[in-house]
C-alpha cells in the first residue's frame, strides 16, 4: 500500500510498472487517487533431490496495483505466470562424462486482464567431461501460441508477438587450473525472419593464488531488430502515434573482476566495465489499426515524422566499483565503496571507428566519482 499526493499517484499509475492508461487492459487511471494497493503471491511445488528426476511447478501472481519501488526494484506488476521445470540429473561418471543434466522448461504468462503475454518452451543440456571441461547447449521457442506484448508501445495498445527461436551454447575449461576460460554464443530469430542477432562472449580466469583471482571477459554483439520501439508522438490534434523502427545495433564491452582476500576479515573487490554501443534507426513506422494482426506487416503502417528525428546514436561508458570489506569484530562489518564513471560525448560523425580507439578516447573524459 502506497499513498501520496494525486500528482505522485498519477505518475505511479502511468509509470512503466503499471501503465494503467493502456487501452483494453481493464484498468483505468484515477487522477484523484491518493493511494494504491496491491499484492504478490507465489505457490511452488517441486522435487529437488533423490534419484535422477527433478521438477518444480510454480504459480506467481502480482496484482495491477502492486507497488514496492519505494523498497527495492520492481520491473512490472500486473502479471500471472505459471512455470514448470523438469530435469534428468546424472551424477555418476559414465563414458565421456562425470555428470550430466538435461532440463526442460515451459512457462505461460498473462496479465491480470487475461491477455496472454507468452507461451514458451526451453530445452537445455549440460555435461561435465572427464577432463573437467563443461559443455552447455540449449534453446528457447517463444510465442508458441497467440501472444501479445503489452509493454512494447509504452502505454499504448498491446502488440502481437511473432514466434521466436533463441539458441545458445557454451564451453568452459577446468576452473581448478591457474588459467581457465570459456566462451558463450547466443543467437535469436523472430519477426518472421526480419529480426535477428547474435553475441559472442569469451572470458579468462586467473587463479593466481587461493587469495587472489582475476576474471577478464569481453562481449561482442550485433542485432538487427525490426520492431524496436522508437517514440510516442502526440500530434496537433492530440492523437498519439506509437512509432517503431528497424534498429541496427553493435555493442562491445569488456569486464574485469578482481577479488583479493588479504585476511578472512579483510577483502578487496574491483569491478570495471568499459562499454560501447552504436546504432542506426531506419524504416520508421507506427502501429496500424490492427496491431493484433496475425501478419507481421499488417501490425504497422507508414509514418512520416514532423521535423528530422535523430536516427543515429552512440554510447561510450565506463562503470567501475571498488569495495573494501572489513569485519572489525564478529558480526560487525564496514564497507568502503568507490564508484567511478565516465561517459563519452556523442560523436559528430558515425564513421564506426575501431572500438579500441573508442576505449582510448573514453579515458580522456572527465570522470564522475
Amino acid at each position: 500500500h502506497v499513498s501520496g499526493t494525486p500528482d505522485a499517484l498519477l505518475r505511479t499509475q502511468q509509470s512503466s510498472v503499471h501503465y494503467f492508461q493502456q487501452p483494453g487492459d481493464g484498468h483505468d487511471v484515477d487522477p484523484d487517487a491518493t493511494s494504491l494497493s496491491g499484492y504478490s503471491g507465489q505457490l511452488k511445488f517441486g522435487k529437488y533431490g533423490g534419484g535422477i528426476t527433478r521438477f518444480e511447478t510454480s504459480v506467481v501472481r502480482q496484482s495491477a496495483g502492486f507497488e514496492v519501488n519505494d523498497l527495492g526494484f520492481l520491473r512490472r506488476a500486473d502479471i500471472m505466470d505459471w512455470s514448470t521445470w523438469a530435469a534428468l540429473s546424472f551424477r555418476n561418471a559414465r563414458g565421456i562424462y562425470r555428470w550430466a543434466q538435461i532440463n526442460g522448461n515451459h512457462w505461460e504468462t498473462w496479465n491480470t486482464s487475461g491477455t496472454r503475454l507468452e507461451n514458451a518452451l526451453n530445452f537445455n543440456g549440460h555435461m561435465g567431461l572427464n577432463n573437467n571441461w563443461d559443455v552447455h547447449l540449449g534453446g528457447t521457442m517463444a510465442a508458441l501460441t497467440e501472444s501479445y506484448c503489452d509493454r512494447c508501445t509504452r502505454g499504448g495498445p498491446s502488440l502481437r508477438k511473432s514466434r521466436g527461436f533463441y539458441p545458445w551454447g557454451g564451453i568452459n575449461t577446468d576452473s581448478r587450473k591457474v588459467v581457465s576460460g570459456g566462451v558463450w554464443l547466443n543467437m535469436w530469430f523472430t519477426d518472421e525472419g526480419k529480426s535477428h542477432g547474435s553475441s559472442f562472449d569469451p572470458y579468462v580466469n586467473f587463479r593466481l593464488s587461493p587469495r587472489f583471482q582475476v576474471n577478464v571477459s569481453t562481449g561482442f554483439g550485433k542485432d538487427l531488430n525490426d520492431s524496436q520501439w522508437f517514440d510516442n508522438v502526440v500530434d496537433g490534434t492530440g492523437a498519439t502515434h506509437f512509432t517503431f523502427a528497424r534498429l541496427d545495433q553493435r555493442t562491445t564491452s569488456m569486464s574485469i573482476r578482481l577479488n583479493y582476500t588479504m585476511t578472512p576479515d579483510l577483502t578487496f573487490e574491483l569491478y570495471g566495465q568499459p562499454f560501447v554501443a552504436e546504432g542506426t534507426y531506419s524504416n520508421l513506422r507506427e502501429t496500424s489499426a490492427t496491431p493484433h494482426a496475425a501478419s507481421y506487416d499488417a501490425r504497422f503502417q507508414p509514418y512520416t515524422p514532423t521535423g528530422t528525428p535523430d536516427m543515429d546514436f552512440k554510447v561510450t561508458e565506463l562503470r567501475a566499483n571498488s569495495v573494501v570489506r572489513w569485519e572489525y569484530r564478529p558480526g560487525s562489518t564496514l564497507f568502503f565503496v568507490w564508484q567511478h564513471g565516465r561517459q563519452g560525448p556523442p560523436p559528430e560523425t558515425f564513421l564506426r571507428p575501431a572500438w579500441t580507439r573508442d576505449y582510448r578516447e573514453l579515458f580522456d573524459v572527465l570522470p564522475d566519482n
